[in-house]
């Protein structure tokens, strides 16, 4: 699934389709953690692989909202994965990839601080 360009200057997804995501111009078959300022792998392939370290990234920069995108279905994991996030004050939505990946363009347009970790 294509998506609309955003005039953000950061990094927008482009598609995403079970097994791949557009981020900018480059393509990725394995999943990855989207930020406004960078885009970078995620060793996550299943949400059942999830454990709390897998947050690492995402507590030092301390978004406004996480979308965890996991995978073609929505799967809530257990959570004292995240509850070190939910302390924090960052909110976590938990969605399937297609519909974190579509949110995440239009939190970013919105100028929102938002990171989004998605399970291709």
């Amino acid at each position: 699934m294509k998506f609309n360009c955003i005039q953000s200057g950061g990094f927008t997804i482009g598609s995403y389709q079970p097994g791949e995501i557009q981020v900018n111009a480059q393509l990725y078959r394995h999943s990855v953690i989207v930020a406004p300022k960078s885009c970078s792998p995620w060793q996550i392939e299943h949400i059942e692989e999830l454990q709390p370290e897998h947050f690492n990234f995402i507590i030092e920069h301390t978004p406004d909202i996480l979308l965890l995108g996991t995978g073609e279905t929505q799967q809530f994991p257990p959570m004292q994965h995240y509850a070190a996030l939910l302390s924090l004050g960052i909110g976590v939505e938990i969605m399937h990839s297609a519909a974190a990946a579509r949110t995440y363009n239009l939190l970013l347009d919105e100028e929102r601080d938002v990171i989004a970790a998605i399970i291709v």
